[in-house]
């Protein structure tokens, strides 16, 4: 499955943004610590590969893995729930999830 142009783009963007973020980011709970993207590439491709309708992430971020777990579940009409006690990540998530149109997909817990 080829994922379209527009989510590579906004996946490259987060991705540049959370590292850049992190480089000049001291304390570890305001990092963004977001997965490499060779490591979200095999995690989407191990999701997708066995059809999973139902995930569940526990560090949710600003939403760059979330979105990867939400396109590749998506296909299926799969659900993803993820997790992150500060409701400012969540709020950057939400706002990328949404620029994604992959809102739909996933629920956010706190």
């Amino acid at each position: 499955m080829t994922m379209d142009a527009t989510l590579a783009e906004l996946l490259d963007e987060i991705a540049r943004s959370g590292r850049d973020h992190d480089q000049h980011e001291a304390s570890h709970d305001r990092r963004m610590l977001n997965l490499e993207p060779d490591t979200a590439r095999l995690v989407s491709l191990l999701v997708r590969s066995s059809a999973r309708q139902r995930v569940l992430e526990i560090g949710t971020s600003n939403g760059y893995s979330t979105l990867w777990l939400a396109w590749s579940v998506r296909p299926q009409g799969g659900k993803v729930i993820s997790i992150d006690r500060d409701a400012g990540k969540q709020e950057l998530a939400d706002a990328n999830l949404r620029r994604a149109g992959l809102r739909e997909v996933v629920e956010l817990v706190s």
